[in-house]
């Protein structure tokens, strides 16, 4: 009968510990990860220089309609086009860093 006693006091001390044990790992994790982002936060990469152009449609004084229209679409086509590629680049960065966090 005292074994039974002892070993219900015995099992409050061991719960208690655990518990410390595993919010220190949680902590360790945490700040495994903050220092893993503060890292990557340092290291982005620099802006493409691709997506810093801008585009002019060509069209001059005396174009006809249908060649200024021609010209005005095949500029706008490229600067959706590197739009596209550049919210490519930056979405592809954000997830590789947000999964970095993970």
């Amino acid at each position: 009968m005292i074994l039974i006693l002892l070993a219900g006091c015995a099992d409050g001390r061991f719960v208690a510990a655990e518990q410390e044990r595993a919010s220190a790992e949680q902590v360790e994790s945490a700040l495994s990860v903050a220092g893993e982002a503060r890292r990557i936060g340092r290291s982005i990469p620099e802006y493409p220089d691709a997506c810093r152009l801008t585009h002019r449609s060509g069209v001059k004084e005396g174009d006809r309609l249908d060649a200024a229209l021609v010209k005005t679409d095949r500029s706008l086509s490229r600067a959706n086009g590197q739009i596209r590629e550049c919210a490519g680049w930056y979405d592809e960065m954000k997830a590789g860093i947000e999964g970095a966090e993970d």
